[in-house]
């Protein structure tokens, strides 16, 4: 019903519209329109392919970087805001998706060796299992989400998304936004970004 909507517009529609916004081109108008109503149908079909009980999108990346981590050498494990940092969300979040996965068994927090005021975060051996039980099933169900565009058009896509994403980070901290925002670069080595970080404060 939703598909192809602009070659479907009356030329007329756009007329009134450009004369009311004032404006010769009303191609960024329907690209925030887009944009807005994509970011709904993302969350809306990630909360359904939740309710058969995987694990969310944003808990899912917790862990991959964890379990990497420590592939890597991390054996402390990461700090709190390190995971923030990763994840672009603010600290409370980042609490919030703690205490779930602890209350289940996947992370386990202990204190930082050689600072006493902190604590560092670790993958359980019961988390390992649960991340890479589902980190197969996550990937093939957001492969299916852009089923419709050739390899070639993920790959433009990504490109321009990833561009209006540096433009809208850098706009945000001129106007002194505290940005909860990997870096672009983060963003092109992270394939679950997708999920908005409100569904998962309530998860």
């Amino acid at each position: 019903m939703c598909q192809d909507r602009a070659s479907h517009r009356p030329a007329e529609l756009d007329t009134l519209m450009a004369s009311i916004f004032g404006l010769d081109d009303l191609t960024p108008l329907h690209l925030f329109r887009h944009l807005y109503f994509i970011t709904n149908l993302f969350g809306q079909i990630t909360g359904d392919y939740r309710k058969e009980g995987r694990i969310s999108a944003a808990r899912m990346r917790l862990l991959m970087r964890l379990e990497i981590g420590q592939e890597l050498g991390e054996e402390e494990g990461l700090s709190p805001s390190d995971l923030s940092q990763y994840l672009g969300v603010s600290r409370n979040t980042v609490s919030a998706l703690l205490n779930g996965l602890e209350e289940q068994g996947l992370v386990e927090r202990h204190l930082h060796p050689t600072d006493r005021r902190q604590f560092l975060i670790r993958i359980t051996p019961v988390g390992k299992a649960r991340l890479h039980e589902h980190a197969p099933q996550f990937a093939a169900f957001v492969n299916s989400l852009f089923g419709d565009l050739s390899a070639d058009e993920q790959q433009a896509l990504l490109a321009l998304l990833d561009k209006l994403f540096t433009y809208l980070v850098q706009r945000a901290q001129a106007m002194g936004l505290e940005v909860f925002a990997a870096s672009s670069a983060h963003l092109e080595t992270t394939s679950m970004q997708s999920e908005d970080s409100s569904i998962d404060k309530a998860d």
